[in-house]
């Protein structure tokens, strides 16, 4: 009996101890510094996801993609973008998604609180994110992308791909939701890009919308729009009025934010120079912009000269051409100044003001909107010369190439609306190549070196993507056409 007795006292202190044990590992298996998303703080997750989403859009993106690939930056050296020789930007799909789930989080969070103008940010931003992936890709994983811990239900690893009908119908439907919601309660912390003013956040809001319409616009009447739906929102929404409302994040003098291209290795930036493209419109038309955006050529012998370089060159043609470097203009001294790194003044931007202007004059042209387009566009030029610091004569607006004169057919104007968009799109992200696959303008023309004989339309997807999402993958694939640089995704069939 007293054995009994001491097994079954055996058996008790077992259980006790176990669950002791568990509750303490329970305790060490807990990190206290990782907070859970209702605890985390907003003013730490927000600037981090404007400054990453920025620097990429401009660093990478711009600097080195979407100015070749739209021709006004060629390159001698490493031209394998230039001639069509891409990659599949995993990393850059990977920080979109990545931010896309954070910009979600803030919308939890700011749900939580009642937060409804961080939740209308937070919608801009993810937004913003996901018509980049579709632009970039065609059909991207979107309804169930974010569902990794299981936010909306289950949880999903292996998100299915949306068709991009779908995704920019969720997209406007952010972008209204978000409009609605500013200047309703609630501040805004950690915002790095508007310093909390929500009408300027507003103005933008609405600005993309516009912008994304008019994307659209060859998928109007499946997408149930018309030019309607902008000119509503230009009698009844704050847009963006100058520069400045522009969403841009000025790299700082120094680190940790400094423009990356001031201090990395200088092959990095000497290897970018003026297009021919780029060159033949700014001389053309005697635009102050030209010593701006580019130098002299380096050859002593040659003061005051400004050449560029044909795009789609091999790397031997390219670093060979006039003459090699010497001869061919590199960019400016605001994207790089070792003799005065305080000359170096460049933005992320994620949408100028400018952009706007050429929106609204192209819809006035097309008859989408009513309103003066000649109005619009010599805003737009405005806008864009007042940015880099400059004024054009008074007789700029007469060169032939920029006057919006009478007797000119819509598309010689829709022409002219077209190339000043082009230049105002300098270094922003990739919109210039999203337009000219809308609008053909300015008229691109692979270089004699280049793999294709007409511009590429899209990414191909990550390889990641072949093997740990196969089966959505392969859906995709079968729906939008082989996984090709040439494949037009439904946007632009």
């Amino acid at each position: 009996m007293k054995s009994l007795h001491i097994k079954a006292l055996f058996i008790l202190l077992g259980i006790l101890l176990m669950q002791a044990c568990t509750e303490g590992f329970e305790e060490l298996n807990t990190n206290p510094n990782q907070p859970t998303v209702d605890k985390a703080n907003p003013d730490l997750i927000l600037p981090k996801v404007i400054y990453e989403l920025g620097d990429e859009l401009t660093s990478d993106l711009a600097w080195g993609f979407g100015n070749i690939v739209s021709q006004s930056v060629a390159t001698n050296n490493f031209t394998g973008n230039d001639i069509y020789n891409w990659g599949t930007y995993s990393g850059t799909w990977n920080l979109f998604y990545r931010n896309a789930r954070d910009a979600q989080n803030l919308i939890i969070i700011a749900e939580e609180r009642a937060n409804d103008n961080l939740k209308a940010v937070a919608l801009v931003l993810k937004a913003y994110i996901f018509t980049y992936l579709t632009e970039m890709w065609g059909e991207v994983p979107y309804s169930q992308a974010l569902n990794g811990k299981g936010v909306d239900g289950d949880a999903v690893f292996e998100p299915t791909y949306d068709e991009q009908q779908t995704i920019y119908t969720g997209v406007l439907a952010d972008y209204e939701e978000a409009n609605n919601l500013f200047g309703t309660v609630g501040s805004i912390g950690g915002d790095v890009l508007f310093g909390g003013d929500v009408a300027k956040w507003k103005r933008f809001c609405n600005s993309l919308r516009i912008r994304t319409i008019m994307r659209l616009e060859k998928r109007w009447g499946e997408m149930g729009l018309s030019g309607s739906n902008i000119q509503q929102i230009l009698d009844a929404e704050d847009l963006m009025e100058s520069n400045g409302d522009n969403a841009v994040l000025p790299y700082l003098a120094t680190s940790p934010n400094q423009w990356p291209l001031q201090t990395s290795r200088v092959g990095s930036f000497d290897e970018k120079r003026m297009s021919q493209r780029i060159e033949a419109v700014l001389k053309g038309t005697n635009d102050p912009r030209l010593t701006v955006l580019f130098r002299q050529i380096d050859n002593q012998d040659s003061v005051g000269v400004y050449r560029g370089v044909p795009n789609g060159l091999s790397e031997d043609n390219a670093i060979n051409f006039n003459g090699g470097p010497k001869n061919q203009s590199r960019l400016g001294n605001r994207f790089r100044d070792t003799d005065d790194p305080a000359n170096v003044d460049v933005d992320m931007t994620f949408m100028q003001y400018n952009e706007l202007m050429f929106l609204l004059a192209e819809a006035a042209e097309k008859g989408y909107i009513t309103g003066d387009a000649e109005t619009f566009y010599q805003n737009g030029i405005n806008a864009t010369m007042e940015y880099y610091g400059v004024t054009p004569d008074a007789s700029y607006f007469d060169e032939e190439g920029v006057n919006y004169k009478t007797g000119m057919t819509q598309e010689e104007r829709l022409e002219l609306i077209g190339t000043q968009k082009w230049l105002g799109l300098f270094m922003v992200g990739l919109e210039a190549w999203f337009d000219y696959r809308r609008t053909g303008i300015p008229a691109l023309t692979p270089g004699p070196d280049a793999l294709f004989d007409q511009v590429p339309v899209r990414i191909q997807y990550p390889d990641d993507e072949k093997v740990l999402n196969e089966s959505n993958y392969n859906t995709a694939v079968s729906r939008q056409g082989p996984d090709e640089i040439l494949t037009k995704p439904w946007l632009l069939q």
